[in-house]
């Protein structure tokens, strides 16, 4: 069956007045950038679906960067470049834009709410900041994630719009993003507690 599915997403945009020092997580963790092959092979030696994926990032010129302790992942983030495509999931018109664009982040269930999240934000929004001191950095969430908004909009991130896509899915082709828009002027639905 041929299914297409809308899809919305809360947008964001790094203030230009900066995040500050970049703070560590809440627990012994080590940060690693995501460029080699032999890395990603040890800490996702479990996840062939992710090494593949995460392979593929890096093939397309994708910046990523994994919380570990020992040979166990933690969280990992992912961040576009002006210089590449933006994020997948995006409409194509979207992906041409010429900024940073934070995507693709994800912290395993027992280590959230350590400040794994925030710590890789800071990290990735400061080498960005460091790349280009008037860098635009953009990250983007459903509505209902709650503690991804919250933990966005510590960092120092604002509102900037939401992005609603349209995504065609066939079965044992894959899912295509059609098309979307952003209206930069929409308000974000309100974080309930």
């Amino acid at each position: 069956m041929v299914l297409l599915i809308r899809r919305d997403y809360v947008v964001y945009r790094l203030q230009l007045s900066g995040i500050g020092e970049p703070a560590p997580p809440d627990i012994a963790a080590q940060c690693l950038e995501l460029d080699s092959k032999e890395e990603t092979a040890r800490l996702f030696k479990n996840d062939k679906v992710l090494q593949s994926r995460f392979y593929n990032f890096c093939n397309k010129g994708f910046y990523g960067i994994v919380w570990h302790n020992e040979n166990n992942w933690l969280s990992y983030a992912w961040m576009s470049l002006p210089e590449t495509n933006g994020p997948p999931h995006l409409p194509r018109s979207l992906r041409r834009l010429p900024v940073y664009w934070i995507f693709y982040c994800r912290t395993k269930e027992e280590y959230q709410g350590k400040g794994l999240f925030k710590a890789s934000l800071r990290l990735l929004a400061s080498w960005a900041r460091e790349r280009d001191p008037n860098a635009e950095v953009y990250i983007d969430t459903e509505p209902t994630n709650v503690p991804s908004r919250r933990a966005i909009e510590a960092v120092g991130f604002a509102s900037a719009g939401i992005i609603t896509t349209w995504t065609l899915t066939i079965p044992k082709i894959g899912s295509f993003v059609i098309c979307g828009c952003w209206d930069k002027k929409a308000r974000h639905p309100e974080v309930r507690v």
